[in-house]
């Protein structure tokens, strides 16, 4: 015979407390043993590029703070498609990271076959900061403000040159947008390496290239290229002296993005590691010394709440699909 399991009033309030404190006790255990070996930060684009900065400088903070090597794995190519799907083939146990920037939802932005889906495939651990991109110039292009590039290049339509990083990144989607603004007339050539880019403009291969501070800064400060113009609403205390394109253009209206850099780890991280992963981030980017050295990369530190980010990656998916349509270049 069965009979009824019955458990009065007095004895379960005792025997629900004892079952959340080790529920409690359970998740708390969990965070505080991870990680229980290195973990990996995928940087899907080039050494000296802010995505790679950021990684390493946050890196070195977290390892410092949990005892364990923090590996930055580089996958550059294909408009961070390549490090993308490299982390996409993890496991989903926290010990993978990737740092994302606006092609991560650029890609999905301009192409309906992307084979990656941001809000899918992935989960916010944390939104850290935006860097703004900067016009840079070969050094023995002669002009030495924005107007003067814009008058230069009027005057010699179709016969100059500016590196991207290939359709659909933040260097062709500003540009193009800048060129129309302007009414000039540039051609475009896309590179797979931004170091690349970089070093053919510095050798003066090519005339202009809309680059990250960080990847750009030094040879700005040596003389090796000119710097016209920074894509933001507001000049960067790195280079204080360069205008934003609004104010070197003479057009007050003109908005620019920056790039923005942020954490993701893979769709099915537990919880409690997606928790503990956001906990060493913050707390990694509030240290003075990790806020320094960034800060004079230009990097304006930022930190919404993971919901603000994933609506903010929402929202430049949405954004970047109206942008490409109009430039006739989504696919």
């Amino acid at each position: 015979m069965n009979y009824p399991l019955t458990i009065s009033r007095r004895r379960l309030a005792p025997l629900l407390a004892s079952m959340a404190l080790a529920l409690c006790t359970a998740t708390s255990w969990s965070q505080s043993a991870f990680p229980s070996k290195p973990i990996h930060i995928v940087v899907p684009f080039a050494a000296g590029t802010g995505t790679e900065v950021i990684a390493r400088t946050v890196g070195n903070k977290i390892a410092e703070e949990v005892k364990q090597s923090v590996v930055i794995d580089i996958r550059e190519g294909g408009g961070g498609i390549i490090g993308t799907m490299a982390a996409l083939q993890q496991p989903a146990d926290g010990f993978t990271m990737l740092i994302v920037a606006n092609p991560f939802t650029i890609v999905p932005g301009t192409n309906s076959k992307a084979p990656y889906d941001p809000l899918k495939d992935f989960v916010p651990i944390a939104k850290v900061a935006i860097i703004p991109i900067v016009l840079t110039v070969a050094q023995q292009l002669p002009v030495n403000t924005l107007k003067e590039f814009i008058a230069y290049a009027k005057a010699n339509p179709g016969k100059m040159s500016y590196a991207s990083s290939g359709p659909g990144t933040p260097s062709q989607l500003e540009m193009e947008l800048f060129k129309q603004a302007a009414g000039i007339d540039i051609v475009e050539v896309p590179y797979k390496s931004t170091g690349q880019a970089m070093t053919d403009v510095v050798g003066g291969q090519i005339d202009m290239y809309p680059a990250g501070v960080p990847i750009s800064l030094a040879h700005i400060k040596s003389g090796r290229i000119k710097a016209l113009g920074i894509f933001n609403s507001q000049r960067t205390p790195a280079l204080p002296e360069v205008p934003t394109l609004a104010e070197g253009m003479g057009m007050p209206d003109y908005v620019a993005t920056p790039l923005w850099y942020g954490f993701v780890a893979k769709a099915g991280t537990p919880p409690d590691i997606q928790a503990r992963l956001n906990a060493l981030v913050v707390k990694a980017m509030k240290s003075p010394e990790v806020a320094s050295r960034l800060q004079g990369l230009g990097a304006q530190l930022i930190s919404p709440t993971n919901e603000e980010f994933t609506q903010s990656i929402k929202a430049e998916i949405e954004k970047t699909a109206r942008i490409a349509k109009a430039l006739g270049i989504a696919k």
